[in-house]
């Protein structure tokens, strides 16, 4: 063979791997696969969908015509009953009554050949139909004879043709496909057998009245319509909608087919010495029972043809639309196709181009400046094939591995810079200690006031850098290890909490519900309250107060409300503040507030939450607040109680736990020192020079809180009410609120009797207790 038979058998068998190997097809050819498939499918069902609504639309407009055809079968079937009725009625207009029966025949017939395909069931029904109609003459007919004989078979005669037209109409039940449609067809026909019955015992009353009594196949006849009527009304209740029952229930029950049941049943029980009612009697009864049947007979009639029409036209609109729809839809996606084919292959090109000068250039030249070590190794993107998308990944490839080896040696430099910090924090923390108990023990010993005051300053400065040294190793991913031996009261965590605060003494304690908190917990909630409290002191004028509240919650939690009566923040702020809050991970951005990101990691440990809203209650201000989820409490009688208890009795409860605590009071002064001997009186002090009076002032603050803080204040500390002390120079020591004029405060209760060892320094105290709880060993949390 040569080599010019074999080329087109090469030929074919490239075309064949080219179509086999699809992966490897251009980008264009996918695109055109991935658009003209989906658009020929839902063509295809959009004109098969089209083609069936069509179809149904048509078959409604049978059924349409079908309904029309049952309306005028109520009517000729009326106008039948009312002639058999008058037939035997005395004095009726029988020959107008027969020509209004003849005009309803002949409207039957032309809608019925207006009325294409009956079907194979409803064609026969018909045909019997037309027989019977013959017959009606041959019942005229008899009627004229005038003997009892001839009527009965007139009666008889017309009880064959009303029994055919009820077939008929029967038998076009099955051509109505919808449910809804279906049972109205249905009760449409049971309410016309009803009718029937009801016209069957008037004509059977009427022709036994003649005679002056009924007999007993008369009265047989009156029971057996009887029944049969109560059947049908059964029927039609079962299948028909509410609206048809709410119609016949207010149409055709009440006192007339009362009066009509009564009538039958002393026409039944009646004997050979007459009737219990006249013939005009029974007449009206029935008449008037067979007019209300029939309103509502043809009141159903119009509605199921109505419905009908309703269908027919809603699917004529149906497909109409569907196939303007399909056009619209078919051109869209050409056009949105044919545009985006181009723009995706233009802009895979671009992105080819852009991660290649990315992998290559920009990130290793980032990258080279913080390397540190080794190569981390990533998976590649599982795609491997030779067109644009495959080679589209092969560049992410190279992105994702210079990217991944990055982030491995930032993450190694996180950890080394992390482990530095916190070495560093931990051996700055002791000598703060050192510090902190040589300070403790200057206080002890000193009695000068201003001395005094200068070394609480030093203390607090110490706390301070304490604080900063917890904060860097809680930001370096390192625990603190304040844990208490047993649960602290929420009032204790909240005093805590305020003592390690720069501006304590415009915190002021407002109500603590009587509860604990898991010892576990409670050394990390004082932290992080401390650090709420501080940036509310923080942002808030120098003279006003910072209020801490807590209050229980139906659940069991407890919520810690700490509001400021700052400026506020605004909506973006608070969502920046809440979100540093929330979301306090391993990246820490150069701020002002990391308190904020310290709360968040300290909270997050025990799934305490904690949020920052407006103030909200018509003052400026920031409300800050700490929910804590019951399983942190500890009391199984939780109640909310008014304030914390006296400062004296948290002392003793520390002390019996081998806790010294040395507490002042704490009024509205601006320093330690201002307060911390109020109850201090030297053994030999001179008396006060006359005339000097400048430490009795109130201080700014204390004038603008003075009415907002009497309440909160007799809550949280118990006034001193002693005399006026003096100091080793003769100066007066400040009492708080000692030199108010009468009504100008509330009059607190006098305060229990302490010694100054106990008065001395609220935050030194606390601090003494914090240290002890750092000193026991073992990890106590559950």
């Amino acid at each position: 063979m040569s080599a010019a038979d074999d080329r087109p058998l090469h030929v074919s068998r490239n075309l064949w791997r080219t179509i086999v190997q699809w992966r490897n097809w251009p980008l264009l050819v996918k695109l055109g696969m991935v658009l003209v498939v989906p658009v020929v499918a839902a063509l295809v069902l959009g004109v098969l969908r089209v083609v069936t609504d069509v179809q149904l639309a048509n078959s409604y407009g049978d059924i349409e015509r079908i309904a029309n055809l049952r309306v005028e079968l109520v009517r000729t079937l009326s106008a039948v009953q009312r002639e058999r009725s008058a037939a035997v009625a005395p004095g009726a207009d029988f020959p107008t009554v027969t020509k209004a029966t003849d005009a309803a025949v002949a409207t039957m017939k032309d809608t019925v050949r207006n009325t294409p395909d009956l079907g194979d069931n409803a064609t026969q029904r018909y045909r019997e139909l037309s027989g019977m109609l013959g017959v009606l003459g041959y019942a005229r007919q008899q009627l004229t004879g005038g003997n009892e004989q001839s009527a009965q078979d007139a009666q008889d005669a017309y009880a064959g043709l009303t029994t055919a037209m009820l077939e008929f109409d029967r038998s076009l039940v099955g051509r109505f496909p919808d449910e809804a449609l279906a049972n109205t067809a249905i009760a449409l026909n049971e309410l016309q057998s009803a009718r029937e019955q009801v016209s069957l015992q008037e004509a059977t009353g009427l022709l036994g009245m003649k005679d002056g009594s009924l007999s007993d196949t008369d009265k047989e006849t009156l029971s057996e319509a009887e029944i049969q009527l109560n059947t049908n009304l059964e029927e039609f209740q079962s299948v028909a909608p509410q609206q048809f029952l709410d119609r016949y229930d207010g149409t055709v029950t009440g006192s007339a087919q009362t009066q009509r049941t009564l009538l039958v049943v002393d026409a039944r029980g009646s004997g050979e010495i007459g009737l219990p009612f006249t013939e005009a009697q029974w007449r009206s009864t029935f008449d008037t029972t067979a007019n209300l049947t029939t309103e509502v007979t043809g009141f159903v009639a119009k509605s199921l043809r109505s419905q009908s029409a309703v269908l027919a036209a809603s699917y004529r609109t149906s497909w109409t639309i569907e196939l303007v729809l399909l056009l619209v839809v078919v051109l869209l996606a050409v056009g949105i196709g044919g545009g985006l084919g181009r723009y995706l292959l233009r802009t895979v090109g671009q992105l080819r181009s852009t991660a290649l000068d990315v992998a290559h250039n920009q990130l290793p030249a980032a990258v080279r400046s913080i390397r540190a070590g080794q190569d981390v190794g990533i998976p590649p993107v599982p795609l491997r094939t030779t067109e644009e998308f495959g080679q589209l990944a092969k560049a992410f490839d190279t992105v994702l591995g210079q990217a991944v080896s990055s982030a491995g040696e930032e993450a190694r430099l996180r950890s080394t810079l992390s482990d530095m910090l916190t070495n560093l924090s931990r051996r700055s923390q002791g000598l703060v200690q050192r510090q902190l108990r040589l300070m403790e023990q200057l206080e002890q010993g000193e009695d000068d006031p201003d001395k005094l005051s200068n070394l609480f300053k030093v203390d607090h400065l110490a706390t301070r850098m304490r604080r900063n040294n917890e904060n860097l190793i809680i930001l370096s991913g390192g625990a603190l290890h304040r844990q208490f031996a047993e649960p602290v009261q929420l009032a204790d965590v909240l005093r805590a909490a305020v003592s390690e605060v720069e501006h304590y003494e415009r915190a002021v304690i407002q109500s603590a519900p009587q509860c604990r908190i898991a010892a576990f917990a409670a050394g990390d909630l004082i932290r992080s309250i401390s650090e709420l409290i501080d940036n509310a002191a923080a942002f808030s004028p120098p003279d006003s107060q910072v209020v801490v509240a807590g209050r229980l919650t139906e659940d069991g939690s407890v919520v810690v409300e700490i509001l400021d009566e700052g400026v506020g923040m605004a909506e973006a702020e608070l969502r920046e503040a809440n979100h540093r809050i929330a979301f306090s991970g391993t990246d820490v951005p150069v701020s002002r507030q990391l308190g904020l990101f310290v709360v968040g990691r300290l909270t997050a440990k025990y799934d305490i939450r904690a949020h920052l809203t407006p103030r909200g209650d018509g003052s400026s201000g920031t409300r800050a607040m700490v929910l804590v989820p019951a399983e942190l409490l500890n009391d199984a009688d939780q109640q909310a109680g008014p304030a914390p208890e006296p400062v004296t009795e948290v002392v003793d409860r520390l002390e019996s736990a081998g806790i010294i605590v040395r507490l002042p009071v704490l009024p509205t002064a601006r320093t330690p020192a201002s307060i911390l001997f109020a109850a201090h009186v030297p053994a030999d002090a001179p008396p006060m020079p006359a005339g000097f009076n400048w430490l009795k002032q109130r201080s700014g603050m204390a004038r603008a809180a003075t009415t907002q803080q009497v309440a909160v204040q007799t809550v949280i500390t118990k006034a001193v009410t002693v005399e006026p002390p003096t100091g080793p120079n003769g100066l007066p020591k400040r009492v708080p609120k000692g030199q108010l004029r009468a009504g100008t405060a509330h009059e607190p209760p006098a305060a229990q009797a302490r010694d100054a060892a106990k008065a001395r320094g609220f935050l030194n105290g606390f601090q003494s207790g914090i240290r002890s709880g750092q000193n026991e060993k073992g990890d106590r949390r559950p």
